[in-house]
């Protein structure tokens, strides 16, 4: 189940690091109006608002506050930073990654597999040499956490560390694992991948900059903590964006997987699988989308969505996805859910999200946006979610504003938010959900 302030930290960071268009950007001295400097690097400009990663943190600043100069540089960066990045051939892992966002030629809407399973042979996963580095940048972290900002710093691999590779995905770990825990993961990560690319969205996802989505795993929580991860905090998701090129990894400790080492081996307990990993997973294997004004309640919605199926053994279940949604965002408690109102959830700012995980009350957030993002996606129009395909289209070559009109014309379709909501509770009573909004 999802715990109130389970993703605090990720949210804190990944709002940040996702605010608006993103690239590369040497750190640089900024000038305020009254002769007040400081070093930092662009993360992102929205409007009158410049975000700064510095030395001391992260900071959303007014970007009038800053001189002309800077002001200037801002405006120039963010108009680079829009440049559409180039498609590379299918299947070519040297092309780095496919930046074209969405494979909608070919889509078909509203057809849903009533299984998504791992389609992972034993010989796919191999043990490989250490080889280069995984790449890092902004973090996004997950369970837990305090909402505080801070970098992830990495320590190098070791010829001590093994490293582990399927299709899609290679993970490192200080020490040995048992093939029954190699397998095991192997098997949440590819159905993972699976699952977001069999939804009948066209969200086609495709390996990272470095090849394949990389993780790395901590023998022990402290050991996490030290190569950068934030006290209290049970995973994190590191990403970047270099000019056309995105690369990013999972960083998790062992423990927090249900995994333990029993003085000989390491075992992993199939019943304790972690929701927070394949949430994760999604936010990774869609990294692409970070690049557009995706609202925020819609990468969440989604991600929220796929860790809350039904899975086992590599396999998810989709027969019952309503149920196993209701059951997440009631607890298992009854079939009443108090979620937030849609004007605030369809709207709400990044910090505003972050402020409020930071006070304790994220769980709602999180439970309705998976409640939202179902909507559209079997309950809206024909059942098809054909109108959220058509905002994802949108998505793919708009700015800011543009997403926001574009939310107007093709999920609002001219309803208020009232007359949403009153249509999504009425959806959700045939799916034996009752639905309170605040």
């Amino acid at each position: 189940m999802v715990a109130v302030m389970r993703h605090s930290l990720l949210f804190a960071i990944f709002v940040l690091s996702s605010f608006t268009l993103f690239a590369h950007a040497e750190s640089r001295r900024w000038t305020s109006s009254d002769g007040k400097s400081i070093d930092g690097e662009i993360l992102a400009l929205e409007g009158d608002t410049v975000t700064l990663k510095t030395d001391r943190g992260t900071f959303e600043l007014p970007l009038s506050r800053f001189a002309e100069a800077d002001q200037l540089f801002a405006k120039e960066w963010l108009k680079s930073s829009g440049e559409k990045m180039k498609p590379a051939k299918d299947g070519d892992r040297a092309g780095k990654v496919a930046p074209v966002l969405g494979d909608f030629e070919e889509l078909e809407l509203g057809v849903w597999p009533q299984y998504v399973v791992a389609e992972l042979e034993v010989d796919q996963i191999e043990e490989v040499e250490p080889g280069a580095e995984p790449e890092e940048g902004e973090s996004e972290d997950d369970e837990d956490d305090d909402e505080e900002e801070g970098s992830s710093s990495s320590s190098d691999d070791s010829e001590e560390n093994f490293i582990y590779r399927t299709p899609h995905f290679e993970f490192h770990s200080p020490d040995k694992l048992s093939t029954s825990v190699v397998r095991e993961f192997a098997r949440i990560f590819e159905a993972s991948y699976n699952f977001v690319d069999q939804m009948p969205l066209g969200l086609a996802p495709s390996p990272s900059a470095n090849g394949y989505y990389q993780t790395r795993l901590y023998m022990t929580k402290d050991d996490y903590y030290e190569d950068g991860g934030m006290e209290g905090s049970g995973g994190m998701f590191s990403w970047r964006r270099r000019g056309n090129e995105m690369s990013g990894m999972i960083k998790v400790p062992l423990p927090n997987l249900g995994v333990e080492y029993t003085g000989t081996r390491f075992v992993v307990d199939s019943k304790k699988r972690s929701t927070t990993l394949t949430h994760e997973i999604v936010h990774q294997v869609m990294m692409r989308w970070l690049a557009t004004p995706m609202p925020t309640w819609l990468s969440e919605g989604i991600a929220e969505f796929v860790s809350s199926q039904t899975y086992d053994n590599g396999r998810f279940k989709l027969s019952s996805m309503n149920r196993a949604i209701s059951e997440e965002v009631t607890r298992g408690r009854g079939r009443e859910f108090r979620m937030l109102n849609l004007e605030k959830l369809m709207n709400i700012s990044s910090s505003e999200w972050a402020s409020e995980l930071s006070a304790g009350t994220g769980g709602m957030n999180y439970n309705s946006a998976n409640i939202l993002a179902y909507y559209f996606l079997r309950l809206d129009g024909e059942g098809d979610a054909a109108h959220l395909v058509e905002f994802l289209k949108a998505l793919t070559s708009s700015d800011r504003e543009a997403a926001k009109a574009a939310q107007e014309e093709h999920l609002l379709r001219g309803r208020s938010y009232e007359a949403l909501q009153e249509e999504l509770a009425k959806a959700w009573r045939g799916e034996g959900l009752q639905i309170e909004f605040q």
